[in-house]
């Protein structure tokens, strides 16, 4: 929680409400299904589950009615928060060990809209004092189908019972995974946005304002659970949600003060008249949101990698996360030929074959062109032709007639020594010439023929 009030343009209250379906096309927006893929991100938060969710437990039930002197809660506890966090950035978020079920705050987020419940899990966040920015608490929130008939799971079981009889159900069977998850590691895709609540609080007799932020996830797709009317079914009356921190009920969970008051519109001030008594029932959202554009602005769609830039109903309706192919390829090691594959300071090898790279090339060439197999050397598996070769060749041949040259010159500074009575004299500039250009070649055929480092 922040002395920092909420600003103009936050968004504000909760639930925040949308006047329609996110599944059908909204006024004025012709491809609205299409614009709300570019919503998709990856999840940006990880869940960690003790045990990897699966606990056994005793579980109770917290079932009141609406009053004039407090709202009523439907509200599931016995499980172990212990071990169970969530981490946003660098916030951690302790999970506060209480499951509420209450009517479903977020029907334009289901596809089929056809689910009347909602259970809510919350997290407060541990490290708030370096991490003044995040959000104070993330709320997990996965609509419900109840039924009359069929199988639950355990944990839905002995939800209802304790309902009805009024009693703890002792060493239950819960996974706490898969009701955010469609396995301890993998979140369900989620839609998200952040709200703001204006907050009073009291310490002794002196109180101020500030503000929590949180942060809200839902799943759309719906659980369905079987339940009585004896039951589960008793959540019916609950239509608005208490935010619980602790097992042991709504407390101050920052340290401001003892008391801590959500607005409610009954005072001069819009907080509660009473000042002696906390409310953590979050005001809602003065306005439904009406228009696309803030749609596309205020909100998120957080998926697995694989649903990335697929429709919100395919998100929605997908049991299992589809497989997410491997997009890099298994590299392998390979001999190389420093005389043939390293030109420069590149390496001319493809990584994947082990060819040299220039073969490869040329072959991609002809297949596209429709041409024939390169043909390769059977003795060294190299081409014919490689980087070099017309070098070598054209040296070979310069080196060749320079050669030829100078010992024809060697042969007429010989006949100049022999047959002349000054060939000595004469022929010294022609053997100082000569031992130039001999020079010269040497020189030419070692560093021309010498491999590029």
């Amino acid at each position: 929680m922040s002395d920092t009030q909420c600003k103009a343009g936050d968004t504000t209250g909760f639930p925040v409400t949308l006047s329609q379906s996110l599944y059908t096309n909204w006024p004025a927006t012709s491809n609205s299904q299409e614009q709300l893929q570019k919503l998709t991100i990856p999840t940006d938060f990880s869940i960690q589950w003790q045990n990897n969710g699966i606990q056994t437990c005793n579980i109770s039930v917290n079932q009141t009615l609406n009053s004039a002197s407090a709202p009523g809660v439907f509200q599931v506890s016995g499980f172990s928060p212990d071990g169970c966090t969530i981490t946003y950035g660098s916030a951690i978020y302790q999970c506060s060990g209480v499951i509420s079920i209450i009517q479903n705050q977020h029907p334009t987020f289901t596809q089929g809209g056809n689910a009347q419940y909602e259970m809510i899990l919350a997290f407060q966040i541990k490290n708030k004092n370096i991490n003044p920015s995040s959000p104070d608490i993330i709320l997990l929130c996965r609509p419900l189908i109840f039924q009359i008939s069929g199988e639950n799971t355990p944990f839905w079981n002995a939800v209802d019972v304790a309902t009805t009889q009024q009693k703890l159900q002792n060493n239950i069977a819960i996974d706490l995974s898969s009701f955010y998850g469609y396995n301890a590691s993998l979140p369900m895709p989620m839609i998200t946005y952040q709200t703001c609540i204006p907050v009073k609080h009291f310490n002794n007799s002196q109180y101020s304002y500030g503000s929590l932020r949180m942060r809200v996830n839902v799943v759309p797709q719906p659980l369905y659970v079987v339940a009585s009317e004896t039951g589960l079914g008793k959540c019916s009356s609950i239509n608005k949600y208490t935010l619980v921190t602790s097992g042991n009920g709504p407390i101050d969970i920052f340290g401001y003060g003892t008391i801590i008051q959500f607005r409610d519109g009954n005072g001069s001030d819009l907080f509660p008249v009473q000042t002696t008594k906390s409310n953590l029932v979050p005001n809602t959202a003065p306005n439904s949101i009406s228009a696309f554009a803030d749609v596309l602005q205020k909100f998120e769609i957080l998926v697995p990698e694989a649903f990335l830039g697929k429709s919100l109903a395919d998100i929605a309706n997908a049991q299992s996360p589809p497989p997410v192919k491997n997009k890099k390829k298994a590299y392998k090691c390979y001999t190389i030929d420093p005389t043939k594959d390293i030109v420069g300071d590149q390496i001319m090898v493809d990584p994947t074959t082990g060819q040299s790279l220039v073969d490869t090339q040329k072959q991609e060439a002809l297949d596209a062109a429709g041409g024939d197999t390169l043909m390769v050397n059977a003795s060294d598996g190299s081409s014919g032709i490689m980087p070099g070769d017309i070098e070598h060749v054209i040296t070979a041949i310069l080196t060749a007639i320079g050669t030829i040259a100078l010992l024809a010159y060697l042969g007429f500074i010989v006949h100049m020594l022999i047959y002349r009575d000054t060939g000595f004299h004469d022929s010294l500039p022609h053997l100082l010439g000569f031992i130039v250009c001999l020079i010269a070649l040497i020189l030419f055929s070692i560093y021309v023929e010498k491999p590029t480092e």
